[in-house]
C-alpha cells in the first residue's frame, strides 16, 4: 500500500511499516491518551479485529494488521478509519 493509496483511503497520518498500519497520535494529556484506547479497544472487540496499542504521555501508538494473511486487509483499513474518527472526536492529532 503507498501513500497515495492511504491518502485516498482517508487514512491521513498513517504509514505503511512492514506489513502493518502505523500511527501515532498526539494525546497531550495522559488522560485523553487512556480515552482514545478504551475507544479504540471498544471499536476493536466490536470489529473482532486487535490492535497493537502503546499508551504512554503524551501519545498513542498503533499498529494494524491482518495475522492471519501477514499483511493489511480491508479489516486494518476500516478499523483505522474508526480509530482515525476516535483521534479527531479527542483532538489528537496524528504526527
Amino acid at each position: 500500500m503507498s501513500t497515495a493509496e492511504l491518502a485516498e483511503a482517508g487514512l491521513t497520518g498513517w504509514r505503511v511499516t512492514g506489513e502493518a498500519l502505523t500511527v501515532t497520535f498526539r494525546t497531550r494529556k495522559f488522560s485523553a491518551g487512556l480515552e482514545l484506547v478504551n475507544r479504540i479497544g471498544a471499536s476493536a472487540e466490536e470489529a473482532n479485529h486487535h490492535p497493537d496499542l502503546t499508551l504512554t504521555y503524551p501519545e498513542v501508538g498503533v499498529t494494524l494488521s491482518s495475522h492471519d494473511v501477514g499483511g493489511i486487509t480491508s479489516r486494518d483499513i476500516d478499523l483505522a478509519r474508526t480509530i482515525g474518527g476516535h483521534a479527531a472526536d479527542l483532538g489528537a492529532a496524528a504526527e
